[in-house]
């Protein structure tokens, strides 16, 4: 395994880069293109350059990439990354792994429900032994962006997302309901043992930080919930794995190493191919 890991995390506004084993990232770069792709294959491309450049990460360091993906992230994207930072940086290996199970290693737990406030959707994602259950993943299209046009200045802007509106209950499309609905539509679909553990410990993401309490208040009222945290130490979760993965002697299922994609650069690690098997016992 490589001596040196860059945590690379893949927002949805911006990429952060940093050495795995710091506080932080130690650079935040604005990503406005959307998802990856071709056409900007060569603008990601010169981000990841000009990073190694200026920290000094040589491919002879054998520096390994750890990418916080999104949970919804294609296999086409993963194959570009790939393509840049082993083929064309020659990277010694890239690990990829759901920014989702990164929230749930820094709240220090296995079991949650991930809920991700997105500019334009929500994502609520079941978490179990640290593995995303693919089956009950959903989203709303309520996001940031109603900020702007449904709230006045002085009231949350949260509130249209998480929120029903009373006046308006029956109007929302079936991707546009609010984000509590959608978590009581997740928790009556898990199997019975599940859903006690899942809704009383619920992962808020993306909140900012004055609206904190007045979300987890509102949310602990309409879902009886007994634990809301709100996650915004990724960074902490990212380098608990990394530190794994450097340690790790055993197959890397989440990862591929440069030799094995010049031998078939048409595959990339996915968590929907594993579902997480390996995760549990190689934090551990």
């Amino acid at each position: 395994m490589s001596s040196t890991m860059v945590t690379v995390c893949l927002g949805a506004s911006n990429i952060e880069i940093g050495r795995s084993d710091l506080a932080c990232p130690q650079e935040i770069i604005a990503w406005e293109t959307g998802n990856i792709n071709e056409g900007n294959r060569k603008e990601l491309k010169e981000i990841f350059e000009r990073y190694f450049k200026t920290y000094d990460c040589s491919p002879s360091q054998e520096v390994g990439a750890l990418i916080l993906e999104d949970i919804f992230i294609s296999v086409i994207e993963k194959k570009i990354i790939c393509g840049i930072l082993l083929e064309e940086l020659g990277c010694a290996h890239v690990s990829f792994i759901p920014r989702v199970i990164i929230h749930c290693l820094s709240c220090d737990t296995m079991n949650a429900l991930v809920i991700d406030v997105g500019a334009t959707c929500t994502t609520c994602v079941p978490i179990f032994d640290l593995r995303p259950l693919q089956k009950y993943i959903r989203y709303t299209k309520r996001g940031k962006r109603q900020f702007v046009s449904d709230v006045s200045p002085l009231s949350c802007p949260y509130l249209p997302v998480f929120f029903e509106d009373n006046q308006n209950s029956k109007i929302h499309d079936d991707d546009e309901i609010p984000v509590t609905n959608l978590v009581k539509y997740i928790v009556d679909l898990l199997p019975i043992d599940l859903r006690k553990p899942l809704r009383e410990n619920v992962i808020l993401v993306n909140v900012e930080k004055k609206y904190e309490t007045e979300v987890t208040d509102l949310f602990k009222e309409t879902m009886d919930t007994s634990n809301i945290r709100l996650s915004d130490s990724y960074w902490r979760g990212g380098s608990i794995y990394a530190r794994a993965l450097l340690h790790n002697k055993g197959d890397n299922v989440l990862g591929i190493k440069r030799d094995e994609f010049y031998n078939n650069p048409h595959t990339a690690p996915d968590w929907l191919d594993f579902y997480f098997r390996s995760v549990a016992k190689c934090i551990k």
